[in-house]
C-alpha cells in the first residue's frame, strides 16, 4: 500500500478542527429517521445553523441564482446555490434539494449544475457526460421550485487545501489528481474518527436542509442527485424527517453485487462499514418508506451489475407493498447516465402528484 502523506503539503489542510468537532458533536438523529442509520454512518450531529451570508443574485435563463454561506462549526464555511424563477418569492415555492454527483470533480461542487455566467468551458464539457449537457438545478427551478444545490465535504468551498509539498495551489487537473490519492487516506481518517465518508458528507447535506428550510414554503421537501448525488439522495431518506420525494439515479443495486467485478469502479462514498450487512443501499434509500422513492436505473450502466439492480428493484417493491410511501422504478436502455429525458420524468415525480410506474426497460 502506497504511503500518501508525502503526496501532499498537509493532507487536513483546513480542517485541524476536524477531530475537535466529531468531539462535540456525537451522532445525528432525526424523528422519524430509520433506526440506527446515523450511527451506523457515523454522521455527526450538525451545529444549528446561524446567520447565512447572501451573495448578490446571478440571473440567468430566467433565474436568479444566489450564492449563500454559512459556518458548520469545523474546516471552511459551508455554501450553496439557491435558485428560483427570477419573478417569484423562494419563501413561496416548494423546496428541493439537489445533490451533485462526485464525478471525480472535486474542485467544484454546486456549480456543476447550475447556468451560470462565465463558466469555463471544461466545467460545461463536464456536463455532457452523464447529465446530458443540461444545466439540471437551473432548469428544475425554472419550473418553479426552490432548489438548493450545495457543496459538501471536500467539494467545492468544503474542499481540502490540497498542495504538493513545497508547492503553490494545483491547476485544476492536478487538483482533480491530488482529490483522486487524498479521498483514499481521507477514508481511513474518517475510519480511525469514527465516521465514514458517506457519514461526513450527510452530516453537511443535513446542515443544506436546515438552510433550504427557511427559503421555501414550509411542507414536506424533495431530495433528488445522480450518481454519487443519488447515494447522498438515499442516504437523507434514511437519516432526515419532512422529506417527501426523493429521486436516486444512477445509483442503486445490492452492495454483495459489486463483487468482485464492480467495487473498484466506485469512490468511498458506496463504501461505509456496516452498510451490507445493515439495510444495504437499498434500505437506505426506503427509508422509512413514509416518502415517494423513484429510482432511475440504468440497464446497461457499467458501474452495477444488472443483477444487482434487478435484485435492488425487488427488494424495493418488496418494502413499499404494503407501506404509507410508493416506490417508482424508471428503467431505461443507457449506461451511467441522467439524461435529459430522465431529468424530464424526475422533475415531473418532484413537481406533480402521484406517477404511475415509469419502468420503460429492464
Amino acid at each position: 500500500m502506497p504511503d500518501l502523506r508525502g503526496t501532499f503539503a498537509d493532507p487536513m489542510a483546513g480542517y485541524h478542527d476536524w477531530p475537535e468537532f466529531l468531539d462535540r458533536a456525537g451522532t445525528a438523529s432525526g424523528i422519524g429517521a430509520l433506526p440506527g442509520a446515523a450511527g451506523l454512518l457515523g454522521v455527526p450531529r450538525p451545529n444549528p445553523v446561524g446567520d447565512v451570508r447572501r451573495d448578490r443574485p446571478v440571473v440567468s435563463g430566467g433565474v436568479a441564482h444566489t450564492r449563500l454561506s454559512w459556518n458548520v462549526g469545523f474546516g471552511p464555511a459551508m455554501a450553496a446555490w439557491l435558485c428560483h424563477p427570477v419573478d417569484a418569492d423562494p419563501a413561496r415555492l416548494p423546496g428541493v434539494l439537489y445533490l451533485p454527483s462526485h464525478g471525480g470533480l472535486k474542485e467544484v461542487g454546486a456549480e456543476r449544475l447550475l447556468d451560470l455566467p462565465g463558466q469555463p468551458a471544461w466545467l460545461r464539457s463536464y456536463r455532457d457526460g452523464g447529465e446530458g449537457g443540461r444545466a439540471a438545478a437551473s432548469a428544475l427551478a425554472a419550473r418553479g421550485i426552490a432548489v438548493l444545490v450545495p457543496d459538501s465535504f471536500t467539494w467545492g468551498a468544503r474542499r481540502f487545501d490540497l498542495r504538493p509539498p513545497g508547492g503553490a495551489r494545483p491547476e485544476h487537473a492536478a487538483y482533480e489528481a491530488l482529490a483522486a490519492a487524498h479521498e483514499d487516506i481521507l477514508a481511513k481518517y474518517c475510519t480511525d474518527l469514527g465516521t465514514s465518508y458517506a457519514g461526513m458528507v450527510a452530516h453537511d447535506d443535513l446542515s443544506a436542509l436546515q438552510v433550504l428550510r427557511r427559503h421555501c414554503a414550509p411542507g414536506e421537501l424533495g431530495v433528488i442527485g445522480f450518481s454519487g448525488g443519488g447515494g447522498r439522495a438515499a442516504a437523507l431518506a434514511a437519516l432526515a424527517p419532512g422529506i417527501g420525494r426523493v429521486v436516486v439515479a444512477g445509483m442503486m443495486c445490492t452492495l454483495r453485487s459489486l463483487v468482485p467485478d464492480h467495487t473498484g469502479r466506485h469512490s468511498w462514498l458506496l463504501h461505509a462499514p456496516g452498510l451490507a450487512t445493515g439495510p444495504d443501499l437499498p434500505g437506505l434509500a426506503a427509508g422509512t418508506r413514509r416518502h415517494r422513492l423513484m429510482v432511475v436505473y440504468g440497464a446497461a450502466d457499467p458501474l452495477f451489475p444488472l443483477s444487482g439492480m434487478r435484485a435492488a428493484d425487488a427488494v424495493l417493491r418488496e418494502a413499499f407493498r404494503d407501506a404509507p410511501g410508493e416506490y417508482h422504478p424508471l428503467w431505461h436502455d443507457g449506461g451511467h447516465v441522467f439524461g435529459v429525458a430522465q431529468q424530464d420524468a424526475a422533475f415531473d415525480f418532484l413537481t406533480s402528484g402521484s406517477v404511475r410506474d415509469a419502468s420503460s426497460a429492464g
